[in-house]
């Protein structure tokens, strides 16, 4: 996935995503004329506030994450950006409490989530209420986009373009949450089991003639477990990786990494796993995946081939050129 700057900093420096996300809409509303059109067009009014501000507190019905007041102070257009968190308890009924007569509570959230998002306030407010307006973050990005498009305005695309990979960024990694499924205990089986896999692997790439374990370690880290050797003349490093296993396109949740022998990545081993197998490559990183109905038996022997076919492969390709 590509990652813009605002990503990165949200990632890195911020826990708050929504907040980032929430702010970010303030500021295109009260920057940018086309962002007002397009949310005039989705919440179908005739004006639409030209100030918006975070987190004004109310007396007692909660802090909504947008607002928007007209010249008299009246709050106008409520907007509430969702990722992955609940509902809390002021959403949507204490929030309609503080719309003026005509104004509208818009709901930003991934377009996966909009279904039971929808079901979850029809419930809290017993039906349906034309004050509430459900729509997802790329979607009304969408729209200022098509608005912008009119009267082309740089400044207004690179800050979409900002605001968009945020968001793709939540709706792929962000936390929904916890389903019943999500808590059966052989989820919790099958990552134990994984890490033993890498564990066997490691006993049995020991006895291969072309792998060198001399000073290098096996270490566990945030999203799994592995260890570091040599095979050839390449630097390399087998392990689970649950981060991998869902991020990644070919949902591989074992991952061999591959360097130089002096553990730098090169272009010559990305180019050329890629042209090895270009459907479970991703840079210097090769994705070992699996078929339903494999044992540990089968699953430690299949990683244990693709290894000697991968890392002989780039021998040939790269160390004997």
């Amino acid at each position: 996935m590509r990652k813009s700057l605002l990503s990165h900093i949200a990632g890195n420096f911020i826990s708050e995503y929504e907040n980032v996300a929430n702010s970010s809409i303030a500021y295109l509303l009260n920057e940018y004329p086309a962002s007002r059109i397009a949310l005039k067009q989705l919440i179908e009014v005739e004006e639409v506030p030209s100030y918006y501000i975070t987190e004004l507190s109310t007396d007692s019905n909660g802090r909504p994450d947008i607002t928007g007041l007209d010249y008299e102070g009246q709050k106008v257009v409520i907007i509430e950006g969702k990722f992955w968190a609940n509902l809390t308890e002021n959403q949507p009924v204490n929030y309609l409490k503080e719309l003026s007569n005509g104004g509208k509570l818009l709901f930003l959230a991934p377009e996966k989530r909009l279904s039971s998002l929808k079901l979850e306030l029809e419930k809290r407010i017993e039906g349906i209420d034309s004050r509430v307006v459900i729509f997802s973050w790329n979607g009304f990005i969408d729209l200022i986009e098509q608005e912008n498009n009119k009267n082309h305005n740089p400044l207004l695309a690179s800050d979409l373009l900002q605001l968009k990979e945020l968001c793709n960024k939540m709706d792929s990694e962000g936390m929904p949450p916890l389903s019943q499924s999500d808590l059966d205990p052989m989820n919790g089986r099958v990552a134990t089991q994984f890490a033993d896999i890498i564990d066997e692997c490691n006993s049995i790439l020991r006895e291969w003639q072309y792998s060198d374990f001399s000073g290098l370690k096996t270490t566990s880290f945030k999203h799994g477990h592995g260890f570091y050797f040599y095979a050839y003349e390449s630097a390399c490093f087998l392990s689970f990786n649950s981060h991998h296993w869902f991020v990644k396109e070919n949902h591989a949740p074992f991952w061999l990494h591959i360097k130089t022998g002096e553990w730098v990545e090169s272009e010559k081993i990305a180019h050329a796993l890629n042209f090895f197998d270009s459907d479970n490559s991703d840079g210097c990183e090769y994705g070992i995946t699996l078929q339903s109905g494999m044992d540990k038996d089968q699953i430690v022997n299949h990683i244990f081939t693709k290894i000697k076919e991968v890392t002989k492969y780039l021998n040939e390709k790269i160390n004997n050129e």
